[in-house]
């Protein structure tokens, strides 16, 4: 009797067991299946939703500004990505240079357009071939990007024959890409029939005279009271040096008339540029108790020497820079 009780109770047991897994599993049926209509639903919404979405023309936006392009999209529901910047040539720097999809497809509203903005020109530096031989320098040009216009011819009391003497625009200008350099070629020394005017910058007013009464020159003379050079220097002068001139002609030169301070000391710069085979653009730089002033900065030729009379107040600072690097720093008192 005690053996079929016991048998009755596991079978009761198991049969509970039996039905609690039955529900377990008709529990999880249900829940995937409400899972499955749930994803089957927003799915169905959201292919509802876009395909109610109207089908509209995609405008052209090329070439406009940024603001005008959105402006644009936006009468038709339309919206704007930026996928990337180039330069162009042909396209405002801040405009759209090119579009996905296309002006003219057909797309959904709601739908991305990609745009790619302008940079407008590529700009470049012009490069200093000043000093260079013409082929050397032609190469210099074309290999910043730009083109050599014409190459004029002129003498020069300074430079050799078959060098640049100078260029326009100068070095370290800058310009688009493509765009045109002239360049002047020395002859070398002038024939006596040739007048050309020496570089009186940083001399005295006595040499420049001198030279104007020799050759028949009218000699015009302005005062500078805040020029950075000693009293009496010529610190400008019109046309500028190696210029070709006729007999008669004016030369105008603009003349240091500064006052010298109680504490001003003078100081004597001397600078020899090294040999190579181009031009330097050197700067000068003076900084004291009245502040910086840049003393000089010109193109100059390989080896030149330079050798100034610099006044300055209190404690002063020398910066000397060849082609924008400083080359030479001196401190005195």
């Amino acid at each position: 009797m005690a053996k079929n009780t016991e048998s009755s109770f596991e079978e009761f047991i198991g049969k509970a067991r039996n039905s609690a897994r039955s529900k377990w599993v008709i529990a999880g049926v249900i829940v995937v299946f409400f899972i499955l209509l749930i994803f089957i639903s927003i799915d169905w919404v959201m292919g509802a939703m876009v395909h109610t979405r109207q089908e509209v023309q995609v405008p052209d936006i090329t070439k406009k500004p940024v603001t005008a392009a959105l402006s644009s999209l936006a009468t038709v529901n339309l919206a704007m990505k930026q996928a990337g910047v180039e330069f162009a040539d042909n396209v405002p720097p801040g405009s759209v240079l090119r579009q996905i999809p296309s002006a003219g497809s057909t797309v959904r509203e709601g739908r991305v357009i990609r745009v790619w903005i302008s940079q407008g020109d590529e700009m470049v530096f012009v490069p200093s071939v000043e000093g260079l031989d013409l082929r050397a320098a032609q190469l210099a040009v074309r290999q910043a990007g730009l083109q050599v216009e014409k190459v004029e011819n002129a003498y020069s009391l300074t430079v050799e024959k078959g060098l640049i003497i100078s260029q326009t625009p100068e070095a370290d200008s800058m310009l688009s890409r493509g765009d045109k350099v002239t360049l002047t070629l020395s002859n070398g020394q002038p024939p006596a029939s040739v007048i050309l005017v020496p570089d009186f910058r940083n001399k005295k007013l006595a040499e420049a005279t001198l030279w104007a009464s020799q050759q028949n020159m009218n000699l015009t003379v302005k005062e500078d009271a805040h020029s950075p050079f000693p009293y009496g220097t010529i610190a400008e002068q019109n046309p500028p040096a190696d210029s070709e001139l006729a007999a008669g002609s004016a030369l105008e030169v603009t003349v240091s008339r500064r006052e010298a301070s109680e504490d001003e000391k003078m100081y004597h710069l001397h600078y020899e540029l090294p040999q190579g085979k181009k031009a330097m653009r050197v700067r000068i730089v003076l900084i004291d108790d009245n502040g910086e002033r840049e003393v000089i900065n010109e193109s100059k030729q390989p080896g030149s020497k330079i050798d100034l009379e610099i006044p300055y107040s209190g404690k002063a600072t020398f910066r000397i820079l060849s082609d924008g690097i400083l080359v030479r720093e001196r401190e005195i008192q």
